[in-house]
């Protein structure tokens, strides 16, 4: 157990299956040198992030069950000697490690490592006017810190697992400079071909490619290579066999959170992380690039997924986006709001959810008016259409349209939201109500007894 100098715990216990020869803390890491080898931990979390292979032959350690070991008061090194060799460790630099986790999707240990960093760098900060002066000017010059493309990067290789919600939250948090939601538009264009020109490319580490692919082949890209991992234990088993004689060469592929200073030091060394299947992160238009550098089993050459599953995933991706999309439309220093309302109305018609259809229309928007009526006709939401056509200041077009609601000439959609929906379906009451309503507000050609009666 790690404590403070006043004897609290910091973090949970260490999980160690054995009693440790030599201890020693640098920076976030704390390092356990046992029988079986050399264990580092995070020390924020008490998580074990690598194992590395160490064996010694010297008596005195033997004899006395410990080994010296000290690190650095700048969190620089960690020293473990013996008789004859001295092992010294060196932690990677964190963007490097981030990096490589995300390339593994270890997203949960990518994600602790740069929230514990951000948090250690903005305390270190605290009444450094140095410091709070040049991330002032960092942002106020729009200069992304390298957190914020990691989170960037994380949040993009998310939305590529299909995890949309925890994905576009990442993005969610970032400034503007660094993410704009507009970048989203690839994965819709059939809707935003004539957004797509403009869309700024911003490849961070590059490795989910260029930009995100159309959501439903992503999802039947994550599917098929889903498909394709998985394993019987028979296949495992052979999986692990083939790493083990590959890993050599993988070597330098591998994310290790310490290095050694000289092959002498580390005659015995070798470092056992494991390299799971990873995809490879350029998705270009061929799903064939999204193959795994270290996977063994090759794609199966055609892969039918299942319909359902490729529906439900889609409407998930857009679920998620549209909430997203809401929550941001209304913040400044957006990139083209007229494409994003018009990405919204269109995900929240394809949804099916009324209610937020007509709460987006009815309010100051952007979407492009032409291109927005359309979806709505096409949906069969017409009582929003009478709603955005009064927003657009085009009265007698909405009363014309509420007419024909409430003459039946035009059928409402179904929804479990919406005006129509609290009015238990009866369309025709709501276009009446709203059609008076418009009216009221001001003289209109269009008589309360005509749409009454449904006459012309």
């Amino acid at each position: 157990m790690l404590l403070v100098a006043a004897g609290a715990a910091v973090c949970e216990p260490l999980q160690l299956s054995m009693t440790p020869l030599a201890l020693a803390a640098a920076g976030l890491f704390v390092v356990a040198l046992c029988d079986d080898g050399v264990h580092v931990f995070d020390r924020t979390n008490s998580r074990e992030v690598q194992h590395i292979d160490y064996s010694h032959d010297d008596a005195y350690v033997r004899l006395t069950q410990r080994l010296p070991a000290a690190g650095d008061a700048g969190g620089s090194c960690i020293c473990l000697a013996t008789s004859s060799q001295v092992l010294r460790l060196e932690p990677i630099a964190i963007e490097q490690q981030v990096r490589e986790l995300l390339k593994r999707k270890q997203f949960d240990q990518a994600l602790d490592l740069i929230h514990n960093t951000q948090q250690a760098a903005q305390a270190s900060d605290l009444g450094d006017a140095t410091a709070i002066a040049a991330d002032a000017a960092d942002a106020a010059g729009g200069r992304a810190q390298w957190h914020h493309i990691a989170l960037a990067q994380a949040g993009l290789l998310l939305l590529l697992e299909c995890e949309f919600e925890r994905g576009l939250q990442l993005l969610q948090d970032l400034p503007p400079f660094v993410w704009q939601p507009c970048q989203l538009f690839s994965m819709f264009p059939d809707i935003m071909a004539g957004w797509l020109p403009r869309v700024p490319v911003r490849s961070y580490w590059g490795l989910h490619g260029q930009q995100l692919p159309p959501l439903a082949e992503l999802v039947i890209d994550t599917l098929e290579l889903r498909a394709a991992t998985a394993t019987t234990p028979r296949q495992q088993r052979w999986r692990q066999g083939q790493q083990s004689k590959l890993q050599l060469q993988q070597e330098h592929e591998q994310s290790v959170t310490y290095i050694t200073a000289s092959k002498q030091q580390m005659a015995n060394y070798n470092s056992t992380a494991s390299s799971p299947d990873s995809r490879q992160q350029q998705h270009g238009k061929s799903s064939s690039s999204r193959g795994s550098a270290t996977s063994f089993r090759a794609l199966p050459s055609s892969y039918d997924a299942d319909p359902s599953v490729v529906e439900a995933l889609v409407q998930q991706g857009k679920t998620a986006v549209a909430a997203y999309l809401s929550a941001v439309r209304v913040q400044p220093s957006m990139s083209m709001l007229d494409g994003i309302d018009t990405l919204l109305l269109s995900l929240l018609c394809d949804v099916g959810d009324a209610a937020a259809v007509e709460l987006l229309v009815e309010g100051p928007n952007a979407a492009a008016a032409a291109a927005a009526a359309a979806t709505l006709r096409a949906a069969g939401r017409w009582h929003a259409l009478a709603l955005l056509l009064m927003n657009n200041r085009q009265p007698q077009r909405a009363l014309d349209t509420w007419k024909s609601l409430a003459a039946g000439e035009l059928v409402e959609s179904a929804s479990t939201t919406g005006t129509v929906a609290e009015a238990k379906g009866d369309a025709a009451a709501v276009a009446v109500a709203a059609a008076a309503a418009a009216m009221a507000a001001g003289p209109h050609r269009v008589s309360t007894q005509v749409l009454l009666s449904g006459g012309g």
